[in-house]
């Protein structure tokens, strides 16, 4: 019995030591590994560092090109906008210009006045008698109609003042009322087609013709 006891004891410190054993060798192991895991665990927090850095850069980068194509577009419908109501402008103020009835003569000279600005209008009001004789003069109505209408200049500025240069084509029937061509000589008045190169400036009132000549 007591043999039996002995062998039992003589196990379970057999076992004790085994389990002894197995846990240094375990932590032998863990304190071994210990520097690998740190350096793996180092490598991942950069990596996972970096990937943040890199998805807020291009974040960032993203944002920009949002922020910069958004104000080409802008920038561009803009132009796009300035363009149109210079164009726009020249091709009324043409065609009044070149609207004459005979009947009122008065609101004909009154009309053109009103599309112009700065030396062109003074020009028409210092003119005024003598335009409204000749409309008067004329035996039927002249009629215009503008073919075409294209910038010479591009639109810089949205501010009062700013000056662009249209040439206009257009369809007429007395082309004598857009004045004298560039270089002084007359306008064939038997042409219903007629060039004409006009200055629009911006007034509070809109574009209007600073210049009209024939080029």
């Amino acid at each position: 019995m007591a043999a039996m006891n002995e062998t039992g004891a003589t196990r379970v410190e057999l076992a004790r030591e085994r389990v002894d054993t197995a846990v240094r060798r375990a932590r032998t192991a863990r304190i071994a590994a210990a520097p690998a895991l740190r350096s793996r665990a180092i490598r991942r927090t950069r990596l996972l560092r970096r990937t943040l850095v890199a998805a807020a850069l291009a974040v960032l980068v993203l944002v920009a090109v949002a922020g910069v194509l958004s104000w080409q577009i802008r920038g561009q419908h803009e132009a796009t906008e300035l363009t149109n109501d210079v164009l726009a402008s020249a091709r009324g103020a043409v065609t009044v210009m070149l609207t004459a009835d005979p009947a009122d003569p008065e609101g004909y000279v009154t009309a053109v006045a009103e599309v112009s600005t700065g030396a062109q209008r003074e020009r028409i009001e210092a003119a005024r008698d003598a335009l409204v004789a000749e409309v008067g003069g004329q035996t039927d109505s002249s009629v215009g109609q503008v073919v075409s209408a294209g910038l010479v200049t591009d639109p810089t500025s949205d501010e009062i003042g700013a000056d662009v240069d249209v040439l206009v084509v257009a369809d007429a029937t007395n082309p004598a009322l857009l004045g004298e061509s560039g270089d002084g000589s007359g306008v064939d008045t038997t042409g219903e087609r007629v060039t004409a190169l006009v200055t629009m400036t911006l007034t509070e009132d809109g574009w209007k013709i600073a210049q009209a000549r024939r080029p």
